[in-house]
């Protein structure tokens, strides 16, 4: 699959506009392990660090990973221990009690990821693959019309792998602690909407055919001037937190 989220820029676009909802999911996590530690910990894809903060609080040895220099910049900024790797490097990182990932694993190629979060786990590691995903305003119609007949018409998400067909929970050496899905309130206004866009893949992929991004927020700004979104939209979240049992 082709690697998104590296372009010039969108490190800065992800840092500004992205909802910072993480610490929601992790507490859910929280919920489910009852207190335990972890001695290691690593975000693999962690981005400019937002879903690496709210892991700091399940240990003192927390890492992340990312392909990104942009975005280890941001969350090397932040006072993050980061490094420059990707999920397959992970087993060369050493090894982990709690490996973490949101919005990433449906990017991997999945018996490639699954080996390597194996090799990468110590005896009894806990996994929390997590995702969000824009679905749409709590209210507002004429908005939700135009994302499905507009937006996503005009760019479409580019091919992933469905969290559903992922069958982690399929896996022997797996255990499944917890799953579930929901979604969360978020707001925006006009610009902070277009921008949020402006970091999905689905407007990367258009860039990477030739269209400007100031075109395209250009084009986003007229059509979502005459629709009315106040109130709130609709971050949806869904999650396994799973026990590996290998390594026994």
């Amino acid at each position: 699959m082709a690697q998104y989220f590296t372009e010039v820029g969108a490190g800065k676009r992800y840092d500004q506009y992205r909802p910072k909802t993480h610490q929601a999911v992790v507490q859910k996590m929280q919920q489910h392990i009852k207190g335990r530690r972890f001695e290691r910990v690593v975000d693999v894809a962690c981005g400019t660090g937002d879903s690496t903060v709210p892991l700091l609080a399940f240990g003192h040895n927390v890492m992340g990973i990312d392909s990104s220099d942009e975005m280890l910049a941001i969350a090397h900024k932040r006072g993050l221990s980061v490094r420059k790797a990707d999920y397959s490097d992970l087993p060369q990182q050493g090894r982990f009690d709690l490996i973490s990932t949101c919005m990433a694993f449906h990017w991997f190629d999945g018996a490639r990821a699954i080996a390597s979060y194996k090799a990468a786990s110590s005896p009894g590691a806990v996994w929390l693959i997590y995702d969000f995903a824009f679905a749409g305003h709590t209210t507002s119609e004429q908005f939700n019309h135009w994302l499905r007949n507009e937006y996503f018409k005009r760019y479409p998400s580019p091919p992933r792998n469905r969290f559903d067909d992922m069958k982690l929970a399929d896996d022997e050496e797996l255990s499944v602690i917890a799953s579930d899905c929901g979604w969360l309130p978020v707001e925006f206004t006009l610009e902070p909407l277009i921008g949020y866009l402006s970091t999905q893949s689905n407007i990367e992929e258009a860039t990477r055919t030739g269209k400007k991004l100031d075109a395209i927020a250009a084009e986003l700004r007229q059509e979502l001037s005459g629709i009315d979104i106040t109130g709130a939209f609709k971050y949806a979240y869904s999650y396994e937190i799973l026990e590996y049992m290998g390594n026994q």
